[in-house]
């Protein structure tokens, strides 16, 4: 058992009067849920960077595209008019 978990355990059975085994499940369940919620802030915040960094990929892309098609564009119309 960890230190800081056997510090919790401790607390726990003290304060809510409970015996070993459930002061234990209570515990575990505590770090269980810890545990999820960090690994749901986690990957939240990696879809976040990953949504962001795609998102200036496509900028990116979308204004040389624009800058292609007006040079193609300006190329056709100065063509036509000679």
């Amino acid at each position: 058992m960890k230190p800081h978990t056997r510090k919790s355990y401790q607390l726990v059975r003290a304060k809510l009067h409970l015996g070993e085994q459930d002061g234990m499940k209570f515990i575990n369940g505590l770090q269980a849920e810890v545990k999820e919620s960090t690994q749901e802030f986690v990957i939240k915040d990696f879809v976040h960077q990953t949504v962001s960094e795609a998102k200036s990929e496509l900028i990116k892309w979308m204004f040389i595209f624009w800058v292609g098609q007006a040079a193609v564009t300006y190329m056709i119309v100065s063509l036509i008019k000679n």
